[in-house]
């Protein structure tokens, strides 16, 4: 293809990019007092942003630490494993939510803050860290789903049952998978069970059944649904 000719007028005038470029430095002439403040503004929010990650990176390792040590406190307390780890744990962890209270360690000292006051019968005290802790969790942290059954397990030993089904029924509402759907059926067919609902206690059995995979859970399950049946 060939290319057009250049006329003699275009020749004449004045390069477009030229033109535009010159706007812009008699522009920033008159207004460099207000770029000189926009570029130090700019810069500002680097340094701070900056400053900010680093400060957060050495809060974690902080937190991390301390959330250590109160996890060798509860081990040396508990060495079996029995969930019993005493008062001195119980208060290492909380210092690790009331000194860093935004980090990730806060987040997993607050559900070990649940299950010890579940294991030590404070039930109250275990819903509430509980709460905390999904308050604050992460979309896609399992440990909230373990959170909820802990919520349930708490109402259920308080005999407060509508809430004990309103938490189990919420795990098995958020997709969790066949295991945990399964775990929650169970739990809300035994709470139907105390309250001496057999319909309603026979209904979810038979639903865990479909969900459970593990034999020795199905045969305890078949044993339920044939006395219920």
């Amino acid at each position: 293809m060939v290319a057009a000719k250049t006329e003699k007028k275009d020749l004449e005038q004045p390069d477009a990019f030229q033109e535009a470029m010159g706007r812009v430095m008699a522009w920033a002439a008159e207004n460099r007092q207000k770029l000189y403040a926009g570029a130090g503004a700019i810069v500002l929010a680097i340094v701070l942003a900056g400053g900010y990650f680093f400060y957060a990176a050495s809060q974690e390792k902080d937190a991390a630490r301390l959330y250590l040590e109160a996890r060798i406190k509860a081990l040396k307390a508990d060495p079996m494993g029995t969930g019993v780890a005493g008062p001195e744990a119980a208060k290492a962890y909380a210092d690790v939510v009331e000194k860093y209270a935004s980090t990730d360690a806060a987040q997993s000292a607050r559900y070990e803050l649940g299950s010890l006051a579940y294991n030590a019968g404070d039930y109250e005290r275990s819903i509430q860290a509980y709460r905390d802790f999904i308050d604050k969790a992460g979309g896609k942290d399992i440990r909230v789903l373990y959170a909820w059954f802990g919520i349930g397990y708490a109402h259920e030993a308080k005999k407060e049952y509508d809430k004990a089904l309103e938490a189990f029924n919420r795990v098995a509402s958020m997709n969790p998978g066949a295991v945990h759907e399964g775990i929650s059926y169970r739990n809300i067919a035994r709470v139907h069970e105390e309250l001496n609902d057999r319909g309603k206690a026979l209904e979810y059995y038979k639903k865990a059944l479909e969900k459970t995979k593990d034999p020795n859970a199905t045969i305890l399950l078949k044993r339920k649904i044939a006395q219920l049946g």
